[in-house]
């Protein structure tokens, strides 16, 4: 088997520790009991003088693995980059910080012992200046987990995701292009794709932009339903300004970016660096199944979890974190579907129904509404029965008193996963799909696995729900796992106390993807709290010789934590969960069989 190097080299004994102890056959561990194995709380380590900054520092985490050795670079909310070792899971520690005072940090990525660092300066944003554009930042670390640059590449503007090639041969950013703070200028979005060559401290960075098309550009196939197209009156005058990539994935030759506020998915042709396609990602019908949209709904308004169907509101997916994946010829994306306001100066896009007054939707529930005249609500149109994806809403304005409006609102994020093909831009499975395992029907949506695990966080029924953010797929003993992270779920919140971190903070899902056309809930695990950023460590570079998956959690979690996968698969949770469901005396809600109902596929 040949022995395939990577694109940087060492000094010449640190380039044989590095083979050599690569090389070298890991231990393998025993499957552990308990799948956390160590956790690093950054919350200390986390200080940015920049004022108005979080300080966050552990939104999203990387791995590098010389020798036996585990370092993991987390960034993401700050200036501060944090290298930590992981040689020993079980007892993580904060090595370094680098400093990158003027800049704020938004996402890392590595391959071999190169580092990428996405970097954003600080006054961008600012009202009255011009916008300034991002950088990447390219560091190599050895084996004493040093770090030093070796290149900066000027991207577009606000780079956030980054992603490595295959090979590592090319990196790819999504540059998000948010509008200003006043939102008097709207950048464009873009995705800059950076070229890598030659070796040691001779690297060389090429960077070509992908700009976004127009949605009428005759070079552009429109696949899907629900593409939208929003924005400032006289700011935003073109797709490429309105477009915020959020999240970048690679398979089979193509990049598939998420373009959140847009709901929709653009798939580029890496052999043109072209966008050759924009998949709409279409929206879910909530008068088809049984979900909790009111965040007041127990007695004397007090929280509990009380899922209804017949709410006549649908859910415009709007995907945050996106992971594709190749399975023999096929191409296959998952998506992570969020849900994003605009909120800049005067211009808010999203109003609740009690100030807009639709039957059969929640008062507090938040609703899509036109920026620019708030009054207008986003509806279904009458157009939905042909091809174009582009024309599926309209505005409906406020109804002359008496009257009521009759439209069907559109709401932020559609509170779950959603798999697609990622040439047909066909949609193939939803988690509030009814799960058929083993012959038996259940309900395996997001919102009711929370509230089994007892972190459902009825504070978030009325603003996208349990948020699902970050997404990976990967394979693991011949089979394709799908994990998604969900953001805004903490037990905390439902007995109105100072949520723990840990014991009582986010959730992780796993379905299994294999056939795509019968995807299967597996089981969840509880992490810490608000779950972003997800890592898959092969067998082959995890000190333990097992797949581990990292977490990184943000906000006061602030925290890296390292899971062995196949303990988690191996929990129990997933079968406790499935169980409740022959289990007459349950008082859950999400037991009742009139819940099953099998979600339209819009």
């Amino acid at each position: 088997m040949p022995v395939i190097f990577p694109v940087t080299s060492y000094r010449a004994i640190e380039f044989f520790q590095y083979l050599f102890g690569n090389l070298r056959r890991r231990p393998v561990a025993p499957a552990p009991q308990v799948p956390l194995l160590g956790r690093l709380d950054l919350s200390n380590s986390s200080k940015d003088p920049t004022p108005g900054e979080d300080g966050l520092v552990a939104e999203i985490s990387a791995s590098v693995a010389i020798g036996n050795r585990l370092y993991t670079i987390s960034s993401g909310g700050s200036n501060l980059v944090s290298i930590s070792d992981w040689s020993v899971p079980t007892s993580p520690r904060l090595l370094r910080q680098l400093d990158l005072s003027g800049f704020e940090t938004t996402s890392v990525a590595t391959f071999g012992n190169l580092i990428a660092i996405a970097a954003t300066p600080d006054n961008y944003g600012a009202s009255g200046t011009p916008t300034p554009v991002s950088q990447v930042r390219f560091y190599s670390i050895n084996l004493a987990g040093t770090v030093k640059e070796v290149g900066v590449v000027d991207t577009g503007f606000l780079t956030d995701s980054i992603l490595f090639s295959a090979d590592g041969r090319q990196l790819y950013a999504a540059n998000e292009g948010s509008p200003n703070d006043d939102y008097s200028v709207d950048p464009i979005g873009s995705v800059s794709i950076i070229t890598i060559s030659g070796k040691g401290r001779n690297l060389r960075f090429s960077e070509v932009e992908v700009s976004f098309p127009d949605l009428d550009d005759s070079s552009v196939d429109l696949l899907g339903s629900g593409i939208r197209f929003s924005g400032k009156t006289g700011v935003t005058t073109s797709f490429a300004q309105d477009a915020e990539p959020e999240y970048v994935s690679a398979a089979g030759g193509y990049l598939f970016v998420t373009l959140q506020e847009n709901n929709t998915v653009a798939r580029i042709n890496l052999a043109t660096n072209q966008v050759e396609s924009y998949i709409g990602l279409g929206w879910v019908d909530y008068s088809q199944v049984s979900v909790d949209l009111n965040d007041e709904d127990g007695p004397s308004k007090s929280e509990l979890f009380n899922p209804l169907t017949g709410q006549k509101v649908v859910g415009l997916r709007m995907a945050d974190g996106i992971a594709a994946w190749e399975q023999g010829s096929n191409v296959y994306f998952v998506t992570a579907n969020e849900g994003d306001a605009r909120e800049y100066g005067n211009y808010v896009d999203d109003k609740r129904d009690k100030d807009l007054g639709y039957p059969d939707v929640p008062s507090r529930l938040k609703l899509i509404v036109n920026g620019n005249v708030p009054s207008q609500a986003l509806v279904l149109s009458n157009n939905l029965a042909d091809a174009d994806p582009t024309n599926d809403f309209v505005f409906e304005p406020a109804p002359q008193s008496p009257a009521t409006r009759t439209g069907t609102p559109v709401s932020l994020g559609s509170r779950s996963l959603s798999l697609y093909d990622g040439i047909t831009g066909q949609l193939l499975w939803d988690s509030w799909m009814t799960d058929d395992i083993d012959g038996t029907n259940y309900n395996t949506s997001l919102q009711n696995i929370a509230q089994f695990a007892g972190i459902y966080d009825d504070d978030r029924s009325d603003d996208k729900g349990p948020e699902p953010e970050g997404m990976v797929v990967f394979e693991y003993n011949s089979r394709f796992y799908a994990v998604g992270s969900l953001e805004r779920t903490n037990a905390g919140a439902k007995t109105g106390t100072t949520p723990d971190p840990v014991t009582e903070g986010g959730l992780l899902v796993v379905y299994d993807v294999t056939n795509v056309n019968d995807v299967d809930f597996v089981t969840y695990q509880q992490v810490s709290r608000s779950p972003e950023g997800l890592e898959v460590i092969k067998a082959s570079q995890s000190p333990t010789g097992r797949v581990l998956l990292g977490v990184s959690a943000e906000f006061d979690s602030n925290s890296v934590e390292f899971l062995d996968f196949g303990a988690i698969l191996n929990n129990g949770n997933g079968a406790s969960y499935l169980a409740s469901y022959n289990n007459p005396n349950t008082s859950l809600a999400y037991a009742n069989p009139t819940y099953f109902a099998t979600l339209p596929l819009a």
